[in-house]
């Protein structure tokens, strides 16, 4: 049976990762902030550079949706994979910004959720990360 999994994040590391959800068999609902990464998506072209990337968007785009609607991607999927950026700041600590923007619409549309739903986050954190912002943001939203 399929996975119905969404991806918050649609850079090379979320993207790349649904595409190849989708090559699996799995059903891909993919959420960022850009509207213009999201059409290109849903027409199947890669707002990316990675090699063979078009091809797979084009094969499975059956598989794969893109939205900027978090309540939508999580509502009907069961798993999240968090995968947005997590920059350098001048003094060399990661700006956790996005990551916590992003678990805060997770988090909110949860809450309306009444069946069990897993959130990996795969963004490039510190250990600690998770138990320290990550957790406390879901719950707290």
């Amino acid at each position: 049976m399929p996975m119905k999994i969404s991806i918050i994040g649609t850079g090379y590391v979320g993207l790349v990762t649904g595409a190849c959800f989708a090559k699996l068999g799995n059903n891909v609902i993919c959420v960022d902030i850009d509207k213009e990464k999201i059409e290109k998506i849903n027409r199947g072209i890669s707002p990316i550079y990675e090699e063979g990337l078009d091809k797979l968007l084009l094969n499975y785009n059956d598989k794969i949706k893109a939205t900027t609607d978090y309540n939508y991607a999580i509502k009907n999927t069961d798993t999240t994979f968090l995968c947005v950026g997590t920059p350098s700041k001048k003094d060399g600590d990661l700006d956790l910004t996005f990551i916590e923007n992003a678990t805060i619409g997770i988090g909110k549309q949860l809450k309306e959720k009444n069946n069990w739903h897993l959130v990996i986050v795969k963004s490039t954190v510190l250990p600690g990360t998770t138990e320290k912002h990550i957790i406390p943001l879901l719950e707290k939203h």
